[in-house]
């Protein structure tokens, strides 16, 4: 029995050291993968090490990066091996890749097929604080602003320690998208939050640090990594959320059938002219929802054959905000009626516009008998209306939900919101 708590202590010691080790690292972000070529600029002249350990300083200027044959090219006279770091020179200006600037240095690779790979290498901070502002509010609590920033450096930690590529993270990622480093960019007010919390992180009951993915709002409730992923995470369950002041908590979008038919078609589903749509209530949801209400699955019907979409690839087909909705077919009434107004000359000299006023309780009997089926007649000005709330996957903190805890109580700190909505877990520092 002492054995195996010893053995249990140090492992609990190495997964501890090992993340606070990583806290204090580097992290590599892939912002050109895949690419054929990618434009270096620089104001200064810059350094070029290959893979021998080889140094030569370039002239400042543009350069076009393309790997041929295993190796690299700056332009076409400088030849490099299948692998070279570009640094800043000492007191000079950083480079700019594709016209982009960026702290740390770069870490180039020539791929397979005549394939480019960019790596920036900067300090983990120093990336929190270029992609924390696009995901909050400078002028939102402080204490919001941290949890915000400890979430962020926890999913980054998350990611370098499970990552087997060159890259932790790509530049694109949608929890931490990453645009570089600049004026537009940093917000010092953000900056200066995420140094009061530097280096600290949440950990699992096994000190390792978690994927503290996040959401910008719920519609009141987030959702659990079990019903979204199948995948139970201890801390990533279905909790309360405060986000009632979002922007985003209620929303409708509406597009024409014709559109989906195209977009579906895009993505290899093949329904030819639509005829309906499957989906259950949100108020008497069935096995294609989530028991939050969050759509997993719709059915497409068409002239040509069915298609089973999940919710979230229908989200990003056509960009909702979420996966928590539900579904009208029809053709839009106006709300307003516009009148000619004409003078006694019979002439139109302006017009009125006149408020509309449907009685919503007659709808056809069908309509409630089979909720589940949305019909499409083919008409002209017909619609799929879309009726939402929240903004994101619901998984994780939720932006909004964080803000409405900290306005709501006076004594809320950014440890009792992430203990919230991540529960069960520990704020390592």
């Amino acid at each position: 029995m002492l054995r195996k708590l010893l053995i249990l202590s140090v492992l609990l010691f190495t997964f501890i050291f090992a993340s606070a080790a990583v806290a204090a690292e580097q992290i590599r972000i892939g912002i050109v993968v895949g690419q054929a070529t990618a434009e270096l600029s620089c104001e200064d002249e810059f350094t070029v090490r290959d893979s021998s350990g080889k140094t030569t300083t370039m002239p400042k200027g543009k350069y076009f990066i393309h790997a041929q044959q295993g190796k690299l090219f700056f332009d076409d006279n400088n030849e490099f091996g299948n692998e070279a770091f570009v640094a800043t020179a000492a007191g000079k200006s950083s480079p700019q890749i594709n016209k982009r600037s960026y702290k740390g240095d770069f870490q180039l690779q020539a791929e397979q097929g005549n394939k480019l790979l960019v790596v920036n290498r900067l300090p983990l901070e120093d990336y929190l604080a270029s992609v924390l502002p696009a995901k909050t509010m400078s002028v939102w609590p402080d204490e919001v602003i941290k949890a915000q920033a400890v979430a962020a450096r926890s999913y980054a930690m998350y990611k370098m320690q499970h990552s087997d590529k060159a890259y932790a993270l790509l530049a694109t990622d949608r929890e931490l998208p990453y645009g570089g480093t600049g004026k537009r960019i940093e917000k010092y007010a953000v900056t200066k939050l995420i140094q009061a919390t530097k280096g600290q992180y949440l950990a699992d009951a096994y000190g390792r640090a978690i994927e503290a993915v996040t959401t910008s709002s719920s519609g009141g409730r987030t959702e659990s990594a079990l019903n979204l992923r199948g995948t139970a995470v201890s801390y990533l369950q279905s909790v309360e959320d405060y986000d009632s002041d979002s922007p985003e908590y209620t929303w409708e979008s509406r597009i024409a059938p014709v559109l989906l038919e195209s977009l579906a078609a895009q993505r290899g589903y093949t329904t030819g002219k639509l005829t309906s749509i499957r989906l259950s209530p949100l108020d008497d949801a069935g096995v294609d929802r989530t028991p939050t209400g969050r759509v997993k699955y719709i059915i497409l019907s068409g002239e040509a054959g069915a298609a089973k979409i999940s919710g979230s690839e229908l989200q990003d087909l056509l960009g909702l905000n979420s996966t928590l909705f539900d579904i009208e077919t029809g053709t839009p009434v106006p709300e307003t009626l516009k009148v000619p107004i004409e003078d006694h000359y019979g002439m139109e000299i302006g017009s009125k516009d006149i408020g509309i006023k449907v009685n919503e309780s007659k709808k056809p009997v069908w309509k409630n008998l089979v909720r589940s089926y949305h019909l499409l007649g083919g008409g002209k000005e017909e619609k799929i209306i879309f009726h939402g709330k929240g903004k994101g996957s619901g998984l994780g903190l939720s932006a909004w939900g964080a803000r409405g805890m900290a306005n709501a109580d006076a004594k809320a700190t950014y440890k009792t919101i992430l203990a919230h909505y991540y529960p069960g877990t520990q704020l390592v520092r």
